[in-house]
């Protein structure tokens, strides 16, 4: 479990796309209380059948947890909180190196600034 601020800032992600959103993917829990307010977290359920197989992200999983996703924008969930995955469609593994969550979020807010200046 990621539980400080250090260990969070410390933290190397995974680049993935997600139902079209550049988000950041690592398989340890992080705490809530350590979020910084511009992000967005979820965490990922995996198939009782199929490990590894990703099937829902949700804002807390208790059952077959597989990973936390960091956003800087909102996922649309359910009105229970939950969203089912295609594993297939709606995740790809970005083939960039691994982030921390300072580089991500000045990358996304560099694009961001790009896409407002057009």
């Amino acid at each position: 479990m990621i539980d400080t601020i250090d260990a969070l800032h410390k933290e190397k992600f995974e680049q993935w796309l997600l139902f079209g959103q550049h988000v950041l993917f690592t398989d340890i829990r992080i705490s809530n209380d350590i979020i910084p307010k511009n992000i967005y977290k979820y965490e990922l359920q995996e198939s009782d059948c199929h490990p590894f197989e990703t099937i829902m992200i949700g804002r807390h999983i208790i059952v077959n947890f597989e990973g936390t996703i960091l956003s800087y924008q909102p996922i649309q969930l359910d009105k229970d909180n939950y969203r089912l995955i295609d594993e297939t469609k709606d995740i790809e593994c970005l083939p960039y190196r691994s982030i921390t969550l300072n580089q991500y979020t000045h990358k996304v807010t560099k694009i961001n600034s790009l896409i407002k200046v057009r």
